[in-house]
């Protein structure tokens, strides 16, 4: 079944009360769309295009503003599932890539990053191995907010919506280096905390996902968590993703030894003063997984 068809069954499996409305309103509109989204029925634009790297689906506008409208309404009923906010990522960022290719241009390590293309993997030895590292180096910080908030590396989507194959690796790259943002900025992953580590994100890239997630993921915080993340998280975030050193530039492979102090202050990030009940996962009234 297509992306599209999975979300638009996602969709209304959420929204239809009834069980047996909802499977068979989620049965139509999946086999409406699936000539739609089919590789044979795309539109000529679309079939003229050839894939531009491995996992790229070549889609018209048309196509993307559906993909990116399903993903927005799942990432609303669903933030834990990562394929819905990298599937609004990919639909919605074409066009939006000048920033952090300036970043990266202008700095020798982005330029470095471009040239050689790291992707963020391990092997079980070497995941072992950061358990190992001194305690407080980022590396054995890294480890430890993973293991605490059960997430594993391997975990993110590949790009497919991205129509430029150095704009698509600039997404993977941002993609997967998002828990090393929860770790320089010490964040966990309540609602709070994601939205909080989006909004530096836009700030950071320039990239609208972040702005969309700032936008409409508030509404998911109870009334006392959704004031202190406009007074606390919100103006922290805007301040820190400006004034820090472009993170998009960071050879974050090269860090793991280092304190995370030493990282921090060379980043110029600085961390939420606020450390409160929300800001700590297992207090929270509104948790991402």
């Amino acid at each position: 079944m297509s992306l599209v068809a999975n979300l638009v069954s996602g969709v209304v499996r959420k929204a239809v009360p009834g069980a047996a409305a909802a499977i068979g309103a989620s049965y139509l509109l999946s086999k409406s769309l699936a000539a739609f989204t089919s590789p044979d029925a795309k539109p000529e634009s679309a079939r003229s295009m050839k894939p531009l790297y491995n996992t790229h689906r070549p889609t018209t506008g048309l196509q993307k503003a559906v993909i990116a409208t399903g993903s927005a309404l799942m990432c609303f009923g669903d933030p834990t599932d990562g394929r819905y906010i990298a599937s609004l990522g990919d639909a919605t960022s074409n066009g939006f890539f000048g920033k952090m290719r300036q970043q990266m241009i202008n700095d020798e390590t982005g330029r470095r990053i471009l040239k050689e293309r790291p992707q963020i993997s391990f092997t079980p030895e070497q995941w072992d191995a950061l358990a190992t590292l001194p305690e407080g180096s980022f590396g054995r910080s890294y480890y430890e907010q993973m293991r605490r908030n059960g997430i594993s590396w391997s975990t993110r989507p590949p790009v497919r919506f991205v129509d430029n194959e150095e704009d698509a690796y600039m997404m993977l790259r941002y993609r997967q280096c998002h828990d090393f943002y929860h770790t320089i900025l010490d964040m966990d992953i309540s609602v709070a905390e994601e939205l909080a580590i989006k909004v530096f994100e836009w700030r950071q890239t320039g990239l609208p996902v972040g702005l969309i997630a700032s936008a409409v993921g508030p509404l998911r915080l109870p009334p006392s968590e959704r004031q202190r993340f406009f007074a606390h998280y919100l103006p922290w975030a805007m301040q820190c993703g400006s004034q820090a050193k472009p993170i998009i530039s960071v050879y974050w492979e090269e860090m793991w030894d280092r304190s995370i102090d030493d990282v921090r202050k060379e980043m110029g990030v600085w961390l939420l003063p606020e450390r409160n009940s929300v800001t700590r996962a297992e207090n929270s009234t509104a948790i991402m997984n």
